[in-house]
């Protein structure tokens, strides 16, 4: 079951990266947060509103034994070193923008996680606009 949803902030829970290499999605705790069009007419397919997230705080646990990373969907650090966004190493933890609010145009689902060693751990929370 998915995290649920409060006014000012989006709990992306606690993120595993099983296997280095296999990337884990941002939003595999909280589901997509873009919404869609869906059919008004239709309740099995209703429109659902997007929540897109203006800043998002991501925590590497602190037993970790190296980085993890943050990516586009889709890449993996090893192979795609020139597309890591973020390298957090194990107690740090970072502002995605980092020191402003950006419009309402982060969407966890477009992001994964990846990281040196299997079972890096990370920690995050999104705010919406």
């Amino acid at each position: 079951m998915a995290n649920p949803r409060f006014p000012n902030l989006v709990p992306l829970g606690k993120i595993t990266v099983t296997t280095a290499g296999t990337p884990v999605l941002l939003s595999i705790n909280s589901g997509p947060l873009a919404g869609q069009i869906g059919d008004p007419k239709n309740y099995n397919n209703p429109p659902v509103p997007g929540q897109a997230l203006r800043q998002v705080l991501l925590s590497a646990d602190a037993d970790n034994t190296k980085n993890v990373y943050v990516l586009p969907r889709g890449y993996t650090a090893s192979a795609n070193p020139a597309l890591i966004i973020a390298a957090i190493a194990p107690g740090q933890t970072i502002a995605l923008p980092h020191g402003f609010l950006a419009g309402e145009s982060l969407l966890p689902e477009n992001f994964v996680v990846d990281a040196d060693t299997d079972g890096g751990i990370l920690y995050g929370v999104g705010f919406p606009g």
